[in-house]
Parts: structure tokens; C-alpha cells; sequence
């Protein structure tokens, strides 16, 4: 095999991606520790070699099924497929080969990982839920992204299956605190997706992909945006007035760690006749800011488990 070759296949994995899912990942598990599990590093790093594959099957089978999509689009830091397969289609039938292998493997290991460490089986259909839901979001029949389902198939995927492993690999199930954080990250993610969608908007209209911004248009996307960030802002708020989670985390903090992707996704939502260029930008900042904001959480929830180990 060339090495360029090799690079293609490296590049098709936008390995840049996987970069929040252990952001979130993480989040979940030190989310766990805090709530009094034990700190074991073997869990974690199964639990994230249990994600890892399925995480990654998720960007080869995407820039399979969306191959006449991306034609339409240019490749950008947070969208716009690769444009690999468009200039090298002998890689399509590997591209989609390979994401049935990872799938696969993600399954096994998740096998093994309820093996090892005594977990029920429901365990599998998690990690089953979650391939399927990487698999459909463009690959047929259902094609997620395709039907106006794409972005309540990712909220699903970063409120609750990402960091929702990590939570149970270290803890053994759910509880209210994991729900606390699981509704605003529910909201997260659709300020994910829709800063995703947003550049793409005209090609995939091309391409008869059926997005939230290609139904509403930017604006509508960018002003939805900002009411799903300020909602899980006062989400935090609420949690923190109230007290209604007993838990060692200061949710007073969480909250104003969410003033982050809050205030950068204002401009945005106050502007109109919003163009590429420009929707591009503000897109862009708004996915920046989110990464900033779960990263600052891990690195507060990080300095907690040091305290409480």
C-alpha cells in the first residue's frame, strides 16, 4: 500500500473529531469518581477502547454515504466531508469495509469489557445503540441526516451515549447527577450540529440532505443555537439555586463556564442575510467555544478527583 494511500485513509477518519468524544468521554468518567466510584484507570481505558473504534466507524461511513454530498461542498475545519473518495473512489468500498470493521470490533470488545468486569448485558445493547445510531445517520434506509432526524440523533450521541459511557463504565449505571448533566449536554449538542451544518448549507441542499439549517435556513440555526446554550446555562443555574442534586460539584461554576459558548454564540444569533463566509466564521467560533467549555469542565472535574483521591 503507498503512503499516500495511507494518508487518505487516515485523513477519511477526521481524526481531529475524536477529540470531543474523549473530552466528553472523560467528562463522564471523572463525573463518576467525584460521585464516589473508584479511580480505576483499567475501566477508563477499556471504556474509551469500547468507544474509539465506534467514534471513528462513525467518519468512514459518513464520508461513504455522503460521497455525492460532499461534492457540492468544500472541506472545512469543523465540515465538508474530505473530498478523498470524490478524487480516489477506489477507496469507497474500503472506506465502508473498514466502518463495519470498527463497528465490530467496538461490539467485541464491549463483550469482552462486560466479561472482564462483570457488567449485565445491557452494557452491549448501549454500545449496539450507539453504532447504530453512527451507522444510520447517513447510510440507508433511515438516513438520519437525510430526514430531519440528524439532529436528534447527535443530541442523543453527545448528552448521553459519549458521556454516558464514561459515567458507566465507572460507575455501573445512571443516576440523577449524570442526568443533570446529561439534559444540558442534550442541548450541547445541537448547538454542535447545527455549527457543523451551517457552512454546508447550500451543498447539501444540492445534495438533498435534509439538515435543520437547510429547512430553516442559517438564522433560524444561529438564533436556536443561542436559546439551546442560554437554556442549559440556566439549566446549571437552576441546579445550583436549587440544590436539587446532591452532589460535590459547584454547579455555580458549571454556569459560568457556560457563559463561554453563551456569549460567543450572541453575534450570530443577532445578525441577518447572514452569507458563507461570514455564517462560516460564527459557526466556527461557536464550535471552538463549546470545545473550550468541556474541556474547562474536565480540567475543574480533573483537579476534583485529585483532591478526592
Amino acid at each position: 500500500m503507498k503512503i499516500t494511500t495511507i494518508i487518505y485513509i487516515i485523513k477519511l477518519g477526521r481524526l481531529r473529531f475524536l477529540a470531543g468524544g474523549f473530552l466528553l468521554f472523560t467528562m463522564g468518567a471523572l463525573l463518576a469518581i467525584l460521585a464516589g466510584s473508584p479511580a480505576a484507570f483499567e475501566k477508563f481505558l477499556f471504556g474509551y477502547a469500547v468507544m474509539l473504534p465506534a467514534h471513528l466507524a462513525l467518519s468512514y461511513s459518513n464520508n461513504y454515504f455522503d460521497v455525492h454530498v460532499d461534492q457540492y461542498n468544500q472541506p472545512r475545519f469543523i465540515s465538508g466531508g474530505t473530498k478523498i473518495l470524490q478524487n480516489n473512489p477506489k477507496l469507497r468500498s474500503f472506506c465502508l469495509w473498514f466502518s463495519l470493521a470498527l463497528m465490530i470490533l467496538s461490539l467485541i470488545l464491549a463483550v469482552v469489557f462486560i466479561i472482564i468486569f462483570a457488567f449485565p448485558l445491557i452494557f452491549l445493547a448501549f454500545i449496539l445503540f450507539g453504532n447504530f445510531l453512527g451507522w444510520f445517520y447517513s447510510a440507508p434506509p433511515l438516513r438520519f441526516a437525510y430526514n430531519g432526524l440528524g439532529e436528534i440523533s447527535n443530541m442523543i450521541t453527545m448528552g448521553i451515549l459519549m458521556p454516558g459511557l464514561g459515567y458507566w463504565v465507572m460507575r455501573g449505571g445512571f443516576d440523577p447527577l449524570f442526568l443533570a448533566f446529561a439534559i444540558p449536554f442534550l442541548l450541547y449538542g445541537l448547538d454542535f450540529i447545527i455549527s457543523v451544518e451551517t457552512p454546508d448549507m447550500e451543498g447539501d441542499k444540492q445534495g438533498k440532505k435534509q439538515t435543520l439549517v437547510v429547512r430553516k435556513g442559517r438564522e433560524f440555526g444561529f438564533r436556536l443555537t443561542l436559546l439551546s446554550v442560554l437554556a442549559s446555562t440556566c439549566i446549571f443555574f437552576i441546579i445550583w439555586i436549587t440544590g436539587a442534586v446532591r452532589s460535590p460539584i459547584n454547579f455555580f461554576l458549571l454556569a459560568l463556564f457556560s457563559m463561554i459558548p453563551l456569549l460567543v454564540a450572541a453575534p450570530g444569533a443577532l445578525k441577518k442575510d447572514l452569507e458563507k463566509p461570514t455564517a462560516t466564521k460564527l459557526a466556527t467560533a461557536n464550535m471552538v467555544a463549546l470545545i473550550a467549555f468541556i474541556a474547562l469542565i474536565d480540567i475543574y472535574l480533573f483537579l476534583g478527583v485529585g483532591n478526592f483521591i
